[in-house]
């Protein structure tokens, strides 16, 4: 496809997206069982094993930097096919208005979640008996204003405002200038704008979850956002990549295996102890490789899933228009299923299957029940160009 035509229909671009959503349950399922994050994670299992860190912190360097990249390509697409004030308004409806209705809900629903695990759960983890001791204080404190795991869709309201303003004041030929940089020059590039960005942040980078956004995220998902929108203007310039493939996901693992070697036991947030955090050039080195695996993981996943994906299946259009709605109502679902599983003495793998799979379940189930024939139908589930 040519810059200024129509693209043929691309359908790896659908799937991945859709299966990167999806990984976000098995991402935060593993959370509980995770060894490093036992401290602090809201429902941490009293069993743990090194290997749910191993895949948690792998699938975190790049996840929600594909959705990124995906979510710049199709804003360059539809800004192409429909304009300004279409897009505004398909942004409005699929960004802003779940973000506007389910977020309270959210809220609401894991407060009732917690207060569940309070009353039921035994072997209670850390997080919540600092809950416990926090709420029987005389004033208890109140917690700022998340956006829970809906991070992504606060951020990116940011981001294309962002692009906007690009489109403005940048002219064409700085934007041509920047798309014809060499392959791995641009990655070098990449990842050394994505150091200053993580340095700023504790290890692994953090969701940056609060009410307030993160300058720092939005530099750093703004990199891979900026990425996918080059890639939609010279669709060229991702074939170039494509023979190192094989090679970038080489260096990303063998990145990745000192970065997580280099990590904390303890992942303590800062704010709870700062003195956990690597400091130096031992929070430098970490956060080179941080970089490094961020960013070749996933311009591999984009190679590969151009290359496998690149298909139309009834379980791959199934899993698309799901995925959405899956991703919103996961997290309460997953903390009341795994706060349910706590006192159980089963084994570490069958809880981990029993809660990211009865996750999944129940959240296809509830899309059958209240989305697919109701009006949250327009507004969850859409074609490609979203």
């Amino acid at each position: 496809m040519q810059h200024g035509l129509v693209p043929a229909r691309l359908f790896y671009l659908d799937n991945l997206r859709a299966l990167a959503m999806l990984a976000g349950l098995f991402f935060h399922a593993a959370l509980a069982y995770s060894p490093m994050l036992h401290s602090f994670w809201p429902s941490a299992d009293p069993k743990n094993h090194p290997l749910f860190d191993i895949f948690a912190w792998a699938s975190h360097l790049f996840r929600m930097p594909v959705f990124f990249l995906l979510a710049g390509v199709f804003c360059a697409l539809m800004l192409q096919k429909s304009g300004g004030w279409a897009f505004a308004k398909n942004r409005l409806l699929r960004i802003v208005l779940p973000l506007l209705i389910f977020l309270p809900l959210l809220w609401l629903v894991m407060a009732w979640v917690i207060q569940f695990a309070l009353a039921h759960v035994t072997q209670k983890p850390p997080f919540l008996t600092f809950v416990q001791t926090m709420m029987a204080l005389p004033e208890p404190p109140k917690l700022p204003l998340s956006t829970m795991h809906l991070w992504f869709l606060y951020h990116l309201l940011f981001l294309y405002l962002l692009t906007w303003c690009g489109r403005v004041l940048l002219s064409d030929s700085l934007i041509n200038t920047l798309c014809s940089i060499k392959p791995n020059l641009l990655l070098l590039v990449m990842i050394v704008a994505a150091v200053p960005a993580l340095y700023a942040v504790s290890v692994p980078f953090p969701a940056p979850e609060w009410i307030f956004p993160a300058l720092w995220a939005l530099w750093f998902y703004g990199l891979f956002f900026a990425l996918g929108y080059g890639f939609y203007r010279d669709p060229q310039w991702l074939e170039q990549f494509d023979p190192d493939r094989h090679v970038y996901l080489l260096v990303g693992g063998v990145s990745y295996a000192f970065y997580y070697y280099l990590l904390p036991q303890n992942l303590i947030p800062p704010a709870l102890n700062a003195d956990t955090q690597p400091q130096g050039l031992l929070k430098l080195s970490i956060t080179a490789f941080e970089a490094i695996s961020a960013v070749l993981w996933t311009l591999t996943a984009v190679l590969y899933a151009r290359r496998s994906l690149n298909i139309s299946s009834s379980l791959l259009r199934y899993l698309s228009k799901v995925s959405y709605w899956v991703y919103i109502v996961h997290l309460p679902l997953l903390f009341f299923i795994q706060f349910a599983l706590t006192d159980l003495a089963w084994p570490i793998g069958i809880k981990f299957l029993l809660s990211s799979l009865g996750t999944l379940a129940i959240s296809l189930l509830s899309f059958h029940l209240l989305v697919s024939w109701s009006w949250l139908a327009r507004m969850l589930t859409s074609d490609r160009k979203t």
